[in-house]
C-alpha cells in the first residue's frame, strides 16, 4: 500500500506544481474516538505537505478548496480495527462538487489515514483542473446572466476569451465556453 501512496503523491506533486496550495477543511464527529484518531492522523499527513496543501478551519476560510467529511464506526474493543468512510468535495466560488469517497478498514488509525489521503490525492490529480475550470465558467456565466452589465473574466479564462471584461452579448457571440 505504501508504494501506491508514494506513486499517487508523485502524480499529485507533479500535477499541483502549476497550481497554488489547495486549501483543505476537515469535518468529523469528534465524539467518536476512532473518528477523532483517524482525522488527527489525516490532518497531520495533510499538514506534512505544505507546498500542496494548507489546512483551514472551515470552508468559509477559503475561496475554493476541498472539504473532507469523515467518520468511523465506534471500535468494539480498544484494539479493534478501524472502519471509516470519507467523502471529499471541491468547494468553488459558485458550487460544491463531489470529488470522491471511500470506506477503509485497517488495524490502525494511521493506516486508514494513509488510505484516505491516497484516495484524496488521486481524486485531486484526476479531477482538479476540470472542476476548477467548470467552476470558473459557472461563476462567469452566473454573473453574465444575472446582471445587465459587464463581468470580470476569471484570470484562467482570459486567454481563451481574449479579454478581461465581457458582457453577455459578447460572450454569446463567441459561442460561450465548454466545461
Amino acid at each position: 500500500m505504501h508504494k501506491t501512496i508514494a506513486s499517487i503523491f508523485v502524480l499529485l506533486l507533479a500535477s499541483t506544481s502549476v497550481w497554488s496550495q489547495i486549501k483543505v477543511s476537515t469535518i468529523i464527529d469528534e465524539s467518536t474516538p476512532s473518528s477523532k484518531a483517524v482525522m488527527t492522523d489525516l490532518r497531520s499527513k495533510i499538514g506534512s505537505h505544505p507546498k500542496q496543501f494548507t489546512l483551514v478551519s472551515s470552508s468559509k476560510d477559503s475561496d475554493s478548496g476541498v472539504i473532507i467529511l469523515g467518520d468511523c464506526l465506534p471500535q468494539k474493543e480498544k484494539t479493534g480495527e478501524f472502519v471509516c468512510y470519507y467523502t471529499s468535495h471541491y468547494v468553488g466560488l459558485t458550487s460544491k462538487i463531489f470529488m470522491g469517497g471511500g470506506i477503509y478498514r485497517a488495524a490502525t488509525a494511521d493506516e486508514v489515514a494513509d488510505n484516505i489521503l491516497a484516495s484524496i490525492a488521486q481524486d485531486i490529480a484526476e479531477r482538479w483542473k476540470g472542476m476548477v475550470r467548470a467552476n470558473e465558467i459557472e461563476s462567469l456565466e452566473a454573473c453574465l446572466y444575472l446582471t445587465q452589465s459587464s463581468c470580470k473574466v476569471p484570470e484562467p479564462l482570459e486567454s481563451e476569451l481574449k479579454t478581461k471584461i465581457i458582457n453577455l452579448s459578447q460572450y454569446l457571440q463567441r459561442g460561450g465556453l465548454k466545461k
